[in-house]
């Protein structure tokens, strides 16, 4: 379970996706919508409360620099 704010008794949504359809959106290798059209993942609750959530995530590149001189 993952809350942000105060935790609730029960989550306003809940996302099911296996871990091959985890890697391939980290991986860009398909995209959040592409997945969640294609059925491999689904979310049950509120969609928006998962929206929000993504809305509050930071995006990085994958090579960014950990350590600078």
């Amino acid at each position: 379970m993952l809350n942000y704010g105060k935790p609730l008794a029960r989550p306003d949504a809940s996302v099911t996706l296996t871990k091959v359809t985890l890697d391939a959106v980290q991986l860009k290798e398909k995209t959040l919508q592409a997945a969640l059209e294609a059925g491999g993942i689904r979310i049950d609750g509120r969609r928006q409360a998962f929206a929000e959530f993504m809305g509050l995530l930071d995006t990085f590149p994958v090579w960014f620099n950990i350590v600078t001189p």
